[in-house]
Parts: C-alpha cells; structure tokens; sequence
C-alpha cells in the first residue's frame, strides 16, 4: 500500500512537471522546489505513521507479555542419520557398468520452497562502510560499528512477567532503540547477511553493548528480532533469560521446544541445557518470518591474511590449473553453521571469488562445446579436480559442504561432489538437475536436450541421464553396477 502511494505520488509530480515544461525557466525551478518540498512532507508523515504503527504493536505486545507466560519442556535433539558412505572412488575404467537402462526409482521428493520475505514494512538502511561509529567490535574477523546506545533503555531487576513487560515499554519508547535496528540493518547489508547471520549479528551486538548480562543479551536480541520481522520469543530457564528462535528447518544435534506445532532452538547467551523452561508465548507478529537456514547469502568478511588457502584444480588435466583463495572468515562461519540436511547446502550461493575463477574459467573451457561434451567436462573437471576423503575419516563426523568448503578443506566426499555438479551443471548449462539419493552414496541426473545412449531414471515424463561425479572417468549415462541393486530416491532441486 506504501508503495503504491509512493509511486502515485511520483507519477502524478511527473505529469504534472510535463505539463509546465513550457513555463519559464524561473518558474520551473520554483515548482520544482515546492514538489520537493511535498515530497519530504508526505515522506515524513507516512514515516511518522509507521513509527505510530511499531510502537503501537510493541505496547500491545508489552501487555500481552504480562498473562502469556507458559512452562513446555525441551525435546531431545534430533540425529542426523549417517550415510556409510564410499570409501573411496569407484572408477569407470575398472569396474562393471551397468547396461544402458531405465532404472526404477523409489520416490520423488519436490524441491525446497523458497520462503517468502520480512512481512513487515523495514526502513531502508544503505551500507555505511566509509563512517567512524563510536561503538565497535569485531564479527568473524570483520570490524563492525553502531551508534552510541544509552544502556539505562533496557533495565529490569527481577524476571517477573509485569518487569519484563514494562522493561519492553521502555525500550521501544526509548529514541535510541530505534537508531540501534537501523545500525543492525546496515550491517546486515553491509555484510550481505542470511538470515542465521544477522541472527549471530544481532547476538554479538547485544553481548557487546551488555557483556555482563547474559539476560539483557537474551533480551535484546529477541526485541531486535522481533522488529526485524523475525519469529524469536523469550525464555526464562532457571531463573536465566534466553532466547528461542525457530528456524526453517530442522537443526539436528540441538534440543528443541515446539510451540503451537513449531520448533524453537536457544540462542547463544544462557545456552545451558535445561529440560524445562517458561515462555512468553505469544507472537510479536502473526506472520513472523523464521530465520530461513538456507544460506542464500554468503557474507563478505575481512580475511585473515595467514589463515588464507589457495586451492588449485592441478589434479585435473583437462586445462591448465585454475587458483583461487578462499576466505577463512568465510569458512570460519560456514564451520559455526549448524548441521542442516544436506539438500539446503544445495540452495546456498556461491561466494564471489568462486564465481570469478573456477566458475568462470569452467564457462570459458566449456564454451562452444556440445551439451553432451559439456556436461562430460564438468563430470571430469568434479570426479579428478578434488581429493576423496569421507567425512568420518576426515573430519570425524557427518559435514555436508558449503560450496566455498569444497576449495578449503583438503578433500571432499560424494555428497559434497553431487551438490556441487548440480550447481555447476543448473548455472553454467541451464540445464535441469535431480539427485540420486542411494543408501551408501549421492548421484545426479541431468535431463539433456537430447537422448543419449545412457542408464536414465524417469521423472515426470522426461528422461534423466546418471551423472556421478565420483565414479571416476565415468561419462553421462554411466552407472557403476553395484548400485543397481537398489532403487534410488529422486530428489528435485529448487530452482
């Protein structure tokens, strides 16, 4: 509705600046100043009107907090099922292959849905870098500034309902709470954050601006989730302020509480395990936005100069070796991410030092080449461009690679391989991908323009050609024998 007004309020200024274009040159700039003017006016008052319409749902709030404290109790964290994955590589060369074939598959899984943006109306904030702020800090190695926060905004002495009620009465009221949402904002832009990244944000800032109270953190951190359209809720595990957040997805190894059918997991400050706690339940927003696990955005860190590694594709001789470095800070936060099923690793970005060497220098090797041939040089390029190395020997337990992780760590598995193809294959081809989900190892199939002579899996009509990244020298439509002894499940991508 704002923007429609906004843009009315252009297009009618427009119009009726055409219309006086005949008017003398005096006189225009004259109009000119007086629809500024105007402009600035409306500007103000709709800003005043969404100031009125916050601080109205955080007084409302305020007085729901009060009666809607309830007692749930955790449940035990959830494991992550392991996949006794390859020991090491089959290759083509040496191994039966089966004969070109439909093979039958166990179900089709749709992909993930995207979910939607903040449902509430966020002052646009740009990016500052160039500005000195009198409070810093640092977050994953990058200095980060805010304006000066009067810490008396936020204070209680006890955790009863009507103290914590009127401590959040008191904080949204107070003029410097809103200039500390809007710092948060900027460093979110600034710093291209996802959603779990501006949470982690937001948690540095209040353990910045309160180290000595864990409480405020919990607090503070929730209030500034709350208003940036995130569903987060207070807690008090004995006698302990925490914050809960629910995410989009299920966050394995971690204990839970499900609230009104969704699961929350506790914030960093007062992160001690504890069976039962008592909640504010109650929504700040009706249609709160979780914090989406997916890693949509990769954040652009300061990189520590002596913890940087270079990888190279030396091992691959289908073109001189490409090189690039990969960011610790980077890697240093993909690491702190909690364990997602592996599928959403799939729905990441890739950061941009890999778009502009190995993904580029991939598009110019390709370049000209048949679909087919196409397909096989990123095949070849993910099956000897990389070491093999499952997770458990090693990193000693199950990680699913973001793709920036593939060029960090020493070696990779064939999860890490299959998700990677499929984004290669999807953003330099623009061709259809699915994985191939087996009990002891992560195919793909691309669906090719054109029929080969190659094993297929079917889906929705259309054939789809194996790819398997870890099957050495293996081409389009080759699958190893030993594992047509299963059915696979097809799991589509997102887009």
């Amino acid at each position: 509705m704002k923007k429609t007004a906004f843009f009315s309020f252009i297009l009618l200024m427009t119009a009726t600046c055409c219309a006086s274009a005949q008017t003398s040159p005096g006189n225009f700039e004259r109009f000119r100043q007086q629809k500024k003017e105007e402009f600035y006016k409306w500007r103000e008052q709709k800003q005043t009107e969404f100031e009125k319409y916050r601080q109205k749902l955080n007084d409302d709030f305020a007085d729901m907090m009060e009666n809607s404290w309830k007692s749930y109790n955790s449940s035990p964290a959830r494991k992550r099922q392991e996949r006794p994955e390859p020991v090491k590589p089959l290759d083509a060369d040496n191994v039966k292959i089966s004969r070109p074939q439909q093979i039958p598959i166990d179900v089709v899984t749709p992909p993930e849905r995207a979910i939607p943006d903040i449902p509430v109306t966020l002052p646009k904030v740009l990016p500052d870098r160039q500005k000195s702020y009198p409070v810093t800090f640092t977050f994953y190695n990058t200095r980060c500034g805010i304006n000066t926060f009067d810490l008396s905004a936020l204070s209680f002495n006890d955790h009863s309902s009507k103290t914590l009620a009127a401590a959040w009465r008191r904080l949204s009221a107070h003029d410097d709470t809103e200039t500390l949402l809007n710092d948060c904002l900027r460093l979110r832009e600034e710093l291209n954050l996802c959603d779990w990244g501006y949470m982690k944000l937001l948690e540095t800032i209040a353990a910045t601006l309160y180290p000595g109270s864990a409480d405020k953190q919990a607090f503070l951190t929730v209030y500034l989730l709350n208003q940036s359209g995130h569903d987060a809720k207070l807690a008090d595990r004995g006698g302990k302020l925490c914050m809960l957040y629910h995410p989009s997805h299920y966050i394995y190894n971690r204990s839970f509480y499900t609230l009104g059918g969704k699961n929350y997991y506790v914030g960093s400050a007062n992160s001690e395990s504890a069976s039962r706690l008592s909640v504010c339940d109650v929504d700040f927003l009706k249609d709160a936005t979780p914090i989406r696990m997916t890693m949509n955005r990769i954040p652009e860190f300061t990189p520590v100069k002596e913890k940087e590694k270079v990888y190279t594709s030396a091992g691959w001789k289908g073109a001189p070796p490409v090189k690039v470095k990969v960011n610790p800070s980077v890697i240093e936060f993909m690491n702190d991410y909690p364990l997602l099923d592996w599928q959403l690793y799939g729905m990441s970005q890739l950061s941009t030092p890999i778009r502009e060497s190995i993904v580029s220098a991939l598009s110019i090797i390709i370049e000209g080449m048949s679909e087919v041939d196409a397909v096989n040089t990123l095949l070849d390029y993910m099956q000897f461009g990389f070491n093999y190395m499952t997770d458990g020997d090693q990193f000693g337990y199950e990680k699913p690679f973001f793709f920036d992780e593939n060029f960090y760590y020493r070696a990779n598995d064939c999860e890490d391989r299959a998700i990677f193809f499929a984004k290669l294959v999807k953003s330099l081809l623009g061709l259809d991908a699915v994985y191939l989900n087996y009990p002891r190892h992560l195919a793909t199939a691309v669906r090719l323009s054109s029929e080969i002579e190659g094993t297929y899996v079917l889906v929705d009509g259309h054939k789809y050609y194996v790819c398997d990244p870890t099957c050495l020298h293996g081409k389009a439509g080759v699958l190893a024998a030993v594992y047509t002894g299963s059915k696979p499940k097809v799991i589509k991508i997102a887009e």
